[in-house]
């Protein structure tokens, strides 16, 4: 081939191979956006998006009057992305509406955005407090976005803990907060999240795909301000007691419903720790043999069955006597005395000589009527077992072991069911402490049904015994510590030798000491039990015990006005009554209305811990009857000094300094006496407070 030839077939293959580039390109381009650019746009989407579950909001847990006592506290981060629809347009109004929460000029704000202008996410704030209006606002602008985060809080701290229970980052813990953890939790939604560059993700404006389903929230039989005063005269009664601990319950003798439920020692939700100390709930995980409060089994065996009646004597003697190998003995030599007054004086010798003459078929009918075989089916978390022996496994003393409160367990709650059904009539309720079911919009979703688990005894045999039980708290019976003037109360005590741990004999010198009673005699509504814990100033449960019962009743008086009304007139006096109005001014709102309630006061103010009480229309100390009301002024305004929160509960001052961002070292416990820094000094990050 020539060398022209040549050329030119080099020529053409140039030209060929040239020629087929921008076919092949073509062809590449037509592939990759045709035939694969679905995959491979979802491809890169999945490599620079990652999705993300937005939380609900938990459920909150109200006392019976809507007072929230485990809330959420909710925060938002403020961002904006200024590439994103609609942002020239409306950043005027966004920036206004940023700087008015943040308190921070505008002019800073977009600087912030104007030092970043090829960002996507600018954060503006973080942990900023909203109402529902600056949520709505923030949502209608495309180019906001808006990060929740929540913590849980407890508003009264130790306050009803045991029954409450807590919750961390992974949910339900204890008491309500664990048992009803799918109803509380809710189920989370879903957002889609930009990857940046250096492998961090910011959210998406309008990248929410699924909104998250909040949690229920439960409304409790409980009253907070009951639930208080409960608490602080078990925790006064045992410390006076020098009782391992102390467990108190009341409830609604006619539906269940629990009125309060109180520990000692306790702990606070809002710092659980780890350990175990103060977190048992006594009143339902402790089985325990009662001593002379189980008493009312035999009575109502006895009574019912017409073995014996009110007015029979029985023959007590001196006071002690060998029976079925157990040596009884009386507090005194009694002599013969009627079976209205072996109950009033809590006669060993007389119980045990007439549960002789009790069928053991009739004692262990209605030892299992009043539930002590089985649970109670409240709606908490580890309650005890407890179970009455057959017959065939009953011993020659066990008979007479029952009828005086052992060879028998129970729990303080079921004790106090069995008072209850004695109060009621005869009736077996079935306790109860969540009333209401609310979704997130406030609606009703259930409500609780009061329930009759069965009938005991007849109405004619509680008429029967009533009056025996009410003489015990007279000044010849074993409580009159327990008697509160002008209201007619009856009861029991009870004092026990106090179990081994493994079942078998018991621990020398260590005893449980009880009282339950029940008011007003003439109307029963109300049934409370105190049971303390090898106490060492006395072991009589009339003598430890009673002093909280009535200390309790006393104050509940001023919150029950229903009970009040049953009051002997001469004991409707001014000095029975009446509550110094307290000092309310100066403090946030929330606890001020805590602190009027306490006092038998009613008050109208909307509650939280940003606004500050300005004027109260009662003046502190002046005399206000129970149920008054007191009207508060209040307006949010933030606090730059050092609050005085000597004289507060460690409940109260604990939670508003929180709630101030104040950190807390706490000495000792009971109100507050001492505080560092000074009211009136410049806001601190950090205080202490001490107690007595």
């Amino acid at each position: 081939m020539q060398p022209k030839d040549q050329i030119m077939a080099r020529m053409y293959v140039v030209i060929t191979l040239v020629s087929l580039v921008p076919i092949l390109v073509g062809f590449q381009v037509l592939r990759i956006t045709v035939l694969e650019g679905g995959e491979l746009r979802k491809t890169v989407e999945e490599q620079s998006t990652e999705y993300e579950p937005i939380p609900p909001a938990r459920g909150i847990i109200m006392d019976a009057k809507g007072r929230p006592m485990a809330d959420n506290i909710e925060r938002y981060q403020i961002a904006v992305d200024p590439s994103a629809y609609g942002y020239r347009k409306g950043a005027d109004r966004f920036f206004e509406r940023v700087s008015e929460l943040t308190k921070t000029q505008a002019s800073v704000l977009r600087r912030k955005v104007a030092a970043r202008p090829e960002s996507r996410y600018v954060s503006l704030a973080k942990n900023v407090i909203m109402s529902g209006d600056d949520i709505a606002f923030f949502k209608a602008m495309p180019f906001a976005v808006l990060d929740r985060t929540t913590k849980r809080q407890y508003n009264y701290g130790s306050n009803g803990a045991h029954f409450i229970g807590f919750a961390n980052q992974y949910g339900g813990i204890a008491g309500l907060e664990g048992e009803f953890e799918a109803l509380l939790a809710g189920s989370p939604g879903q957002r889609i999240k930009r990857k940046t560059a250096r492998g961090s993700s910011t959210p998406i404006p309008g990248g929410v795909l699924k909104d998250p389903q909040h949690g229920t929230s439960l409304v409790l039989t409980v009253d907070v301000a009951q639930q208080a005063i409960l608490e602080e005269e078990l925790r006064k009664g045992t410390i006076e007691a020098e009782a391992n601990w102390g467990a108190a319950v009341a409830l609604d003798v006619n539906t269940g419903a629990i009125l309060a439920m109180a520990n000692y020692p306790t702990f606070d939700p809002n710092m659980p720790g780890s350990s175990m100390h103060g977190k048992r709930n006594h009143v339902i995980t402790d089985r325990f043999e009662p001593g002379s409060t189980m008493k009312v089994l035999p009575a109502v065996a006895a009574v019912e069955s017409g073995v014996i009646s009110m007015q029979d004597s029985i023959e007590t003697g001196s006071g002690y006597l060998k029976h079925e190998g157990w040596d009884l003995r009386d507090t005194h030599a009694n002599g013969t005395i009627t079976y209205h007054d072996v109950i009033k004086l809590s006669s060993n010798i007389g119980t045990a000589l007439v549960s002789d003459n009790t069928d053991k078929g009739e004692l262990y009918k209605y030892a299992r009527a009043f539930g002590f075989n089985q649970k109670t089916r409240i709606e908490l978390p580890g309650e005890a077992t407890t179970v009455v022996r057959k017959i065939p496994d009953w011993n020659r003393s066990t008979r007479s072991a029952i009828s005086r409160g052992y060879a028998i367990v129970a729990t303080p709650l079921q004790m106090a069911l069995a008072y209850a059904a004695l109060a009621n009539g005869g009736e077996l309720k079935r306790p109860f402490i969540v009333e209401r079911h609310l979704d997130a919009d406030g609606n009703t979703t259930w409500e609780a049904e009061p329930h009759t688990v069965r009938r005991v005894f007849d109405e004619d045999t509680a008429q029967k015994l009533t009056p025996a039980f009410e003489s015990v708290t007279g000044l010849d019976g074993t409580a009159p510590r327990a008697a509160v003037k002008g209201l007619r109360i009856a009861g029991k005590t009870g004092t026990a030798m106090k179990a081994r741990e493994n079942g078998y004999g018991y621990i020398q010198g260590a005893y449980k000491a009880t009282f339950v009673g029940f008011y007003p005699v003439e109307n029963p509504q109300v049934v409370l039990l105190v049971v303390m814990d090898d106490p060492q100033t006395s072991i009589y449960g009339g003598m430890v015990a009673a002093p909280v019962f009535r200390n309790t009743t006393e104050r509940w008086l001023a919150t029950m006005p229903e009970v009040a009304h049953y009051l002997a007139p001469d004991s409707m006096k001014a000095e029975n009554l009446v509550a110094s109005v307290p000092v309310l001014e100066g403090k946030p709102s929330a606890l001020a209305a805590r602190m009027a309630r306490a006092h038998g006061l009613k008050e109208g103010s909307k509650t939280n811990y940003s606004a500050l009480v300005t004027n109260q229309n009662v003046p502190a100390g002046e005399e206000a009857w129970p149920g008054r009301f007191i009207e508060l002024d209040a307006r949010i305004d933030s606090i730059s000094v050092m609050p005085d929160v000597t004289g507060l509960s460690l409940r109260d001052a604990y939670t508003w300094l929180r709630h101030l961002g104040i950190n807390v070292s706490i000495e000792g416990h009971g109100v507050v006496w001492r505080q560092s820094p000074d009211p009136g000094s410049p806001m601190p990050s950090m205080a202490s407070i001490s107690l007595n």
